[in-house]
């Protein structure tokens, strides 16, 4: 429903009355709205279109994973929910649990943990995804790959002119994905990917009476054959805005963003496909105040909805059934918001959303790339607050949000979940950066160790497989075992050719040193001890001293 400029100008005269630079404080979130009254001598009456002080609501979600670092989630053409950690993605199994297979890291390019890789976007279907991965910081780069033969191939999107690469996917035409690809100079195109690699799409980004070629952010098709491009303010376009085709169109319809007092977003944040519409958000400056901003579009006109009563951006949004909208709001300070409104009705208000804490289970084990070796971080004994970055829907109308993990005081843990409608039987602890890494060198030939090697400055030896679980790491004569010179070594469970193992982790100088004694114990214990180059993923971990 579009609003009027004075309602407008009460609502966030309200909202923003009512908030600080972080989330409202329960004790304005209670403070109730302005009432308008009669002269005193007739009673006082409430006037029904008022503005009222947001409710908070519980909602119950579950965690289905745990990492120590950020979760993106992705939604494939099937439908298919896939939450990304660094470049390892976790899909749901049968059962609808998550799972992680270290075997889809095959073919990409090893993603050392300082320079910070993860998924960008990835598209298509299970039998034919294209990935964008991104490296961030001063010298930031992307890389495209092609899934084939259960394998990541490579792929260059302009093989003429390098850098170029897949920014966002969409599903369109006949489930086969398009592309919206940036040239290494910042130039746009939409490119169709089906079975035969790359094409040109038929979609244009030209719009009659623009001379420039507009260079949108995101894409969005829907089942109708449509197709949405979000568009930012700049140089070509003189507005932010979308761009529309219909299914047999080649070139655009540009629809810009309706404003607020006379303000309208630079950008969209947020552009997702909605009941064969689409929803976009952000944010606008409103008298130096971010206020968020949500605006749907049936490709004919826009509806803009209320905002949120809170200041900050939309950067992600969602709908489902009954239907409600949800989104999250991206705040000043650690804290973000999630929030929701029944998307039917001309005067419903929106509800901040609570979401329930989440207690980590046990202790991380990471790969610490400033001492060179693996360290532990105990679990925090009090219980995480979610602070939503991400959401999304799936086909089966699961809603998934992935958070940022809050201290007690409020402060960011280096802890991030991914929560979901339905529960798993046990939330997934995801590899970090480090764990990536090495897990993408134990998909690598194994090779011994040699003295001298400086290509070989880990060596892992392996005891033996694991076939049931055990509440501590390795039996009791093994670590009755590892005394004297060997006590400091790292005994490890880790996971390893597609099993979980347990060996000893040192450096390849300490090796050498206990080379013989290792062997000593191996043979003592009928242990089959096989050491190899580098370092598998460390599940959990245990030192006689330390």
């Amino acid at each position: 429903m579009a609003l009027s400029s004075s309602r407008l100008a009460l609502l966030a005269a309200v909202a923003l009355g009512a908030c600080d630079s972080h989330a409202p404080l329960p004790a304005k979130e209670a403070a109730a709205a302005q009432v308008l009254t009669k002269p005193a001598a007739a009673p006082a009456e409430v006037v029904d279109d008022g503005p009222s002080a947001p409710r908070t609501v519980r909602v119950e979600l579950h965690p289905v994973a745990t990492r120590r670092g950020p979760i993106s989630l992705h939604r494939l053409s099937d439908g298919e929910m896939v939450a990304a950690g660094g470049v390892m993605l976790a899909r749901a199994g049968a059962d609808g649990n998550l799972v992680q297979e270290t075997a889809w890291l095959q073919g990409l390019e090893p993603a050392e943990p300082q320079a910070g890789w993860h998924v960008r976007a990835i598209g298509g279907r299970d039998d034919a995804l294209w990935l964008t991965t991104s490296r961030e910081g001063d010298d930031p780069a992307h890389r495209v790959y092609r899934r084939r033969e259960n394998s990541w191939a490579p792929h260059e999107p302009e093989p003429d002119a390098p850098g170029a690469y897949y920014l966002d996917y969409a599903t369109w035409p006949e489930g086969h994905a398009i592309a919206l690809r940036s040239s290494a100079a910042g130039d746009a195109a939409l490119v169709v990917l089906d079975d035969e690699g790359a094409r040109p799409a038929r979609p244009r980004l030209e719009v009659p009476g623009l001379s420039e070629v507009l260079r949108p952010s995101r894409v969005a098709g829907l089942a109708s054959g449509e197709l949405f491009a979000s568009v930012s303010a700049g140089a070509a376009a003189p507005s932010s805005g979308v761009l529309r085709w219909g299914p047999e169109d080649a070139l655009g319809i540009f629809a810009p963003l309706p404003a607020i007092e006379s303000r309208a977003p630079r950008q969209i944040e947020a552009l997702v496909e909605s009941g064969g519409q689409v929803l976009i958000g952000d944010g606008v400056e409103i008298d130096d105040v971010l206020v968020p901003y949500v605006a749907r579009f049936d490709g004919t006109s826009w509806r803009l909805l209320d905002a949120p009563p809170v200041r900050g951006a939309v950067v992600a949004l969602a709908e489902t059934a009954e239907p409600l909208i949800w989104a999250v709001i991206d705040e000043e300070g650690p804290r973000d918001s999630l929030w929701r409104i029944h998307a039917g009705g001309d005067w419903d208000m929106w509800e901040r959303v609570e979401l329930a804490p989440v207690q980590l289970a046990g202790a991380t084990w990471f790969w610490d790339a400033a001492a060179g070796a693996w360290a532990s971080e105990p679990a925090p004994a009090e219980e995480l607050t979610p602070s939503p970055r991400a959401i999304g829907l799936d086909a089966a109308g699961e809603l998934w949000v992935s958070a940022q993990l809050l201290l007690a005081d409020g402060t960011a843990s280096p802890h991030h979940a991914a929560l979901r409608t339905r529960a798993a039987a046990a939330p997934l602890a995801l590899h970090d950066d480090g764990q990536i890494h090495a897990a993408q060198q134990d998909l690598l030939p194994r090779r011994s160790p040699r003295a001298g090697d400086t290509s070989c400055p880990q060596v892992y030896v392996q005891l033996y497989t694991v076939s049931e679980d055990s509440p501590e790491v390795g039996t009791p004569e093994l670590r009755e075992a590892l005394t004297g010179p060997l006590a400091p070594l790292l005994l490890a469970e880790v996971r390893s050719q597609g099993e979980r193992q347990v060996g000893l982790l040192l450096a390849a100088d300490d090796y050498e040193a206990h080379k013989s004694a290792i062997a000593g114990v191996a043979g003592k214990l009928r242990y089959r001890s096989r050491a190899s180059c580098g370092h598998p993923p460390v599940l959990r971990g245990w030192r006689a001293t330390g």
